[in-house]
C-alpha cells in the first residue's frame, strides 16, 4: 500500500515529487543512513529531468546587467509616459538585464526544430525591502509596438501596492527585408503608410539606445517557419526564452535578477498580440512538458487579454488543446475582441474549475486606450482618416478598465494562493452575426458590467459597429433630455453609481481600495441644457 501511495503521487505531480516522498519516508525510517537516502534523492532526480518519460527541465539562460548610458532603458517606468510610475515612492527599484542563453526555435505547428543561442534584454521592478515582496512575480513579453509592456499599464498600481515583482521582456528579431508583422501589400490596399515599421525589431530598440541594445538578436527565418501560410511574426524561440526565464526567477539563484528576494510563484499576463506566444505554449503543451527540476510547474497562472487568438494567422482556438490541470489559465476579452468572436461565430467555453478556466467579456472597455501606447506609439483619430465629424467617431472612450483587469489579476491570484474559485461572469448576449444590445441605453447585454456600464452615462460603441476606420473604440455620451429620463437628477445617478461600485466589489470586479478612486462619468453639468452659444 505504500509503494501504491507513493507511485501514485508521482504520477500526479511528476517524477522528482515522487522521488522526494521516497526519500523522506527514507530519511525518517530507522536504520537507513541518511547519506545513502540523498544519493537516492539526487541520482534520480537527475534521472527525472533527463528521462524522455518525465517533464523536462528548460535550458537555464544567464542575466547580467546592462551597464547605464546614462539614460533610463526603453520603456522604463521612471520615464515619463504611459508606463510612467512613482517607483521610489512605491518602494520598488527597477533593473535592466541581459537574458542569454539557448531555446529550441519552434514552428506554428509546435515543431522543435533545433535549439539556438538568443540574447534578449528583461526590466525588473521589485520591492527594495524584501519583507514587501508577496512571492509572486508577473511576467510579460512586451508588444511589438513601441515595446509596450500592457500588462503593466494595467494593473501597475494594484502590483505595487500588493508587493509584487514585475518582469517585462523583449521578443523581437532583426529587421528582415520583409517584416513579417506586416505583410506586403497589407498597407498599400489602405493607402496609407505603415506607421509602424519605425517602433518594431531590434533596429527601433538600438536607434533609441545603440549602447545598450546593439548586442540583441534571435533566431528567426521566414522560409522555415510558417503561419497561416505566410511568414511567422512570432519570434521562434518565444516559448522558450519565456520558459527558461521562469526558470531562472523561481530557481532563486544567490546572482540572479531576483536577488533577496524569495519567488514563491510566477504568473503570466500577457495583453495584446503577444498573448499568441502563450496560446501557443499551452496548446502545444509545453506547460507539461517543461517543468521546474523538482516537478512542480515553471508558470502558476496564466492570464491572456485583448487579442482575438488566431487572428495573426494560424488555428482559431480559445482553449488550449492541452489545459493545464494543475494552475488557471484566464482570458479577458475587451468589447472589441468580443464583438470579433460575435461576427465570426466563433463558440465561447463554460467557465470550469477543472480545469481551472475563466473566460471574461468586459463590456465598456476599448481595444486601445491613448494610455496604452508604446514608446514613439502613435494611431490615427478620426480627424486623420476623415471622419472628424461622424457622431459616432468623436469621442474616445477610456474609462479605467485597469480597475477592473487588477481585481481579477486578484480573483486569479487567490485562486492560486487560497484555493478560492475565481467568479463566473456571464457572456455578452449574441444576435445573429452580432450582440444584442439594451434598448434604452443601447449598451451590450451580458458580460462583466463596470459601473460606467451598469450605471451609464453613455453608449460604447466598438469599430466594426462604427465604422471610423480606426483602431479605438468610441462612445457616444447621452444627451441631458437622456439623462434626465433615465435618472431624473444628478443626485439619484450617482446613487445609483455608488451602488455599482458596491456590487461590483461584492462580484469580483472591483477591489474594495480602488472604490473611492472610481469616480462617476457624468457630471452635474451634463444633466443641464448646453448654453446657448452667441449669434
Amino acid at each position: 500500500m505504500w509503494g501504491d501511495m507513493v507511485i501514485q503521487r508521482g504520477h500526479k505531480h511528476g517524477g522528482s515529487v515522487m522521488t522526494s516522498t521516497v526519500v523522506r519516508c527514507l530519511w525518517r525510517k530507522k536504520g537507513v543512513n541518511r547519506s545513502a537516502a540523498l544519493s537516492i534523492y539526487l541520482a534520480a532526480s537527475l534521472m527525472a529531468a533527463v528521462s524522455p518519460a518525465q517533464a523536462e527541465v528548460p535550458s537555464m539562460p544567464s542575466a547580467l546587467p546592462v551597464p547605464s548610458t546614462g539614460q533610463p532603458p526603453l520603456s522604463s517606468a521612471t520615464r515619463r509616459g504611459t508606463e510612467y510610475s512613482d517607483l521610489e515612492k512605491a518602494g520598488y527599484i527597477e533593473e535592466e538585464y541581459y537574458l542569454s542563453g539557448t531555446a529550441p526555435a519552434i514552428t506554428a505547428a509546435g515543431e522543435a526544430l533545433f535549439q539556438a543561442p538568443y540574447i534578449t534584454r528583461i526590466l525588473v521592478r521589485k520591492p527594495k525591502d524584501p519583507a514587501k515582496f508577496n512571492g509572486t512575480v508577473v511576467i510579460e513579453p512586451f508588444s511589438w509596438f513601441g515595446e509596450r509592456g500592457a500588462g503593466w499599464i494595467l494593473t501597475r498600481a494594484y502590483l505595487l501596492r500588493k508587493g509584487y515583482a514585475y518582469v517585462g521582456y523583449t521578443l523581437n528579431i532583426n529587421k528582415p527585408a520583409e517584416d513579417p508583422k506586416f505583410p506586403p501589400g497589407e498597407y498599400e490596399a489602405t493607402g496609407r503608410p505603415n506607421r509602424y515599421t519605425g517602433i518594431v525589431n531590434f533596429e527601433f530598440m538600438r536607434r533609441f539606445d545603440y549602447a545598450r541594445y546593439a548586442p540583441l538578436g534571435s533566431y528567426y527565418d521566414p522560409a522555415r517557419f510558417k503561419r497561416g501560410g505566410a511568414p511567422d511574426p512570432f519570434v521562434p524561440q518565444s516559448q522558450g526564452i519565456g520558459a527558461g526565464l521562469a526558470l531562472l526567477l523561481k530557481s532563486n539563484l544567490a546572482d540572479g535578477p531576483m536577488s533577496g528576494l524569495r519567488v514563491q510563484r510566477v504568473y503570466v499576463d500577457s495583453w495584446a498580440v503577444t498573448a499568441q506566444v502563450w496560446m501557443d505554449y499551452l496548446d502545444q503543451g509545453r506547460h507539461q512538458q517543461w517543468r521546474m527540476p523538482d516537478g512542480r510547474p515553471l508558470i502558476d497562472a496564466y492570464m491572456t487579454g485583448r487579442m482575438a487568438f488566431g487572428e495573426v494567422g494560424g488555428d482559431v482556438i480559445r482553449v488550449p488543446r492541452k489545459m493545464p490541470s494543475d494552475v488557471p489559465f484566464v482570458t479577458v476579452y475587451s468589447q472589441s475582441e468580443l464583438m470579433h468572436d460575435a461576427i465570426e461565430g466563433i463558440t465561447l467555453p463554460p467557465d470550469t474549475d477543472q480545469p481551472m478556466l475563466r473566460y471574461y467579456e468586459v463590456t465598456g472597455m476599448p481595444h486601445l486606450r491613448l494610455a496604452d501606447h508604446g514608446t514613439q506609439h502613435t494611431e490615427d483619430v478620426a480627424a486623420d482618416v476623415g471622419k472628424g465629424d461622424v457622431p459616432r467617431c468623436q469621442m474616445l472612450y477610456d474609462e479605467p478598465a485597469e480597475m477592473v483587469v487588477s481585481a481579477l489579476l486578484d480573483d486569479m491570484d487567490k485562486w492560486v494562493r487560497e484555493g478560492k474559485p475565481m467568479p463566473r461572469a456571464p457572456r455578452v448576449v449574441r444576435k445573429g452575426k452580432g450582440v444584442l444590445r439594451d434598448a434604452t441605453t443601447q449598451n451590450m447585454i451580458g458580460g462583466v458590467r463596470p459601473p460606467w456600464i451598469a450605471v451609464p452615462s453613455a453608449t460604447y460603441w466598438t469599430e466594426q459597429e462604427s465604422h471610423c476606420d480606426i483602431i479605438y473604440d468610441t462612445k457616444v455620451p447621452y444627451d441631458h433630455a437622456k439623462l434626465r429620463r433615465l435618472y431624473g437628477s444628478y443626485s439619484t445617478y450617482l446613487r445609483k453609481y455608488e451602488g455599482a461600485k458596491e456590487a461590483a466589489v461584492k462580484q469580483g470586479y472591483l477591489l474594495p481600495e480602488d472604490r473611492d478612486e472610481l469616480k462617476a462619468i457624468a457630471q452635474p453639468g451634463d444633466f443641464e441644457p448646453a448654453a446657448r452659444q452667441p449669434e
